[in-house]
């Protein structure tokens, strides 16, 4: 595969180097990926780092409706192009008490499943907004509100349980997503919204924009069709041509192997922290007793207010954790969607901590340089075993110890690969982090 990229200079002063590197997908429809090295998803990092990127598009927007550059910029842009803990530390914290003013009071909504801590960051900084997240989980007793395909991916079917309330306005809407490469997606999504909830003003955000012309000629028609504003604002721009064939199968071994010598494993319940909903998944039968998801997470809605409440628990939370940590590199794993209130918590559990997530996408990996995924395995989700997650760049002797993040609860049966996947990394202690107080859904 061979991908030719052109890009754009914008005004913030970041470099592909400090964005991404690539790898390819296993996938038909989409040959290879922008692995970001700013998310949290794919490539571990220091758990601000993402959070930071969050303020920068905040502040994109609230340039485009005001005209004014936030005096902060600057210093997140160069936090960003550092690893030093106390320095993304200290500019997370003067992001967090400087709330960026727009003049409106938006509703963001991040995209399930890799924007949704991208999209709650984006919330959380702008005054007055409100969040909700697209999932792909489907809950029992309750419609979604919106339902809309993203063509490309690996799971298609996108879901949205906003509260008809919330959407029943013409506050303008934000869409967030790490990357935009067509805009079917947004195109998609702002159909059905207009159809249901009709308003004048979208804006679309993203860390990467790689659209043709003829991309962008096709959401501006859209704009005229239903006489609407769109705006488009990402960290950067370009565009890209691809050469080669796509891997529509694995040429990898994904297989997590039994190993005699395991780690130790231990159990931990924040839901003490959390607030548990009153929802279950589709396929549960039985509801009695089930709350296995977190009002914190924005899948079912988010208002201001609501993040002082969140800031207050994940502090707490992260302090009871960072007693249990066990030497001095740890990695936190947030799984699926679930990233946001994770990515908060490993964010107090002190120097030496690292965050990213398990996904559902299949990537190719090669172990050589400038490649941007090295290793990868895969595992039935502990939480659905009818879904299959993936997890990258595990280095081997590297964490002392683990923390993985579970919204519901799990057996210890259906964590055994994973922890067969720590033993074969050589990791000595593993936690099992759970945030709600629901009975476990399966296993």
């Amino acid at each position: 595969m061979e991908v030719d990229l052109y890009l754009q200079q914008g005004d913030i002063q970041l470099a592909k180097e400090h964005l991404f590197d690539m790898a390819a997908r296993v996938n038909k429809k989409r040959a290879f990926l922008f692995v970001s090295k700013v998310l949290g998803k794919h490539i571990p990092v220091h758990p601000v780092k993402p959070l930071i990127v969050s303020g920068l598009l905040a502040m994109a927007y609230v340039k485009e409706q005001t005209g004014e550059t936030p005096l902060i910029q600057d210093s997140l842009v160069e936090a960003l192009k550092t690893d030093d803990h106390a320095n993304l530390t200290e500019t997370y914290d003067a992001l967090k008490k400087e709330k960026l003013s727009s003049g409106e009071r938006p509703i963001v909504i991040g995209f399930a499943e890799t924007a949704t801590a991208l999209g709650h960051g984006v919330f959380d900084v702008l005054e007055g907004a409100s969040y909700i997240h697209t999932t792909r989980e489907r809950l029992f007793h309750l419609d979604p509100t919106l339902v809309f395909e993203e063509e490309h991916s690996h799971a298609t079917d996108q879901l949205c349980y906003a509260e008809e309330e919330l959407l029943q306005t013409n506050r303008p809407i934000i869409l967030v997503d790490d990357e935009v490469t067509t805009g079917r997606t947004n195109i998609n999504i702002i159909r059905d919204l207009h159809a249901k909830f009709p308003r004048n003003t979208y804006t679309i955000l993203s860390i990467l924009d790689w659209r043709t012309e003829e991309h962008e000629a096709a959401l501006h028609q859209l704009q005229e069709e239903l006489g609407i504003h769109i705006t488009s604002l990402s960290l950067l721009k370009g565009q890209m041509v691809f050469r080669g064939k796509t891997l529509d199968e694995p040429i990898y071994s994904y297989e997590v192997h039994e190993h005699e010598e395991r780690p130790n494993l231990s159990f931990h319940s924040l839901c003490s922290f959390f607030q548990s909903v009153p929802y279950s998944p589709r396929d549960v039968t039985d509801t009695t007793g089930h709350a296995p998801y977190i009002y914190e997470t924005g899948r079912f809605g988010l208002n201001t207010e609501d993040s002082v409440v969140i800031d207050k628990a994940v502090y707490q939370a992260g302090l009871k954790l960072k007693q249990e940590r066990k030497g001095k590199q740890t990695l936190c794993l947030g799984t699926g969607e679930l990233m946001y209130v994770p990515m908060r918590v490993a964010a107090h559990m002190g120097e030496g901590v690292l965050f990213h997530s398990t996904t559902r996408s299949p990537i190719h990996p090669v172990p050589s340089e400038g490649y941007a995924v090295k290793n990868g395995f895969t595992f039935a989700s502990p939480e659905d075993d009818r879904i299959q997650h993936y997890v990258y760049n595990i280095p081997r002797d590297v964490y002392d110890d683990v923390f993985v993040f579970f919204e519901k609860k799990v057996s210890h049966d259906a964590l055994l690969p994973l922890v067969h996947l720590f033993a074969e990394r050589k990791v000595k202690h593993v936690h099992i982090v759970t945030l709600s107080d629901g009975v476990k859904v399966n296993g």
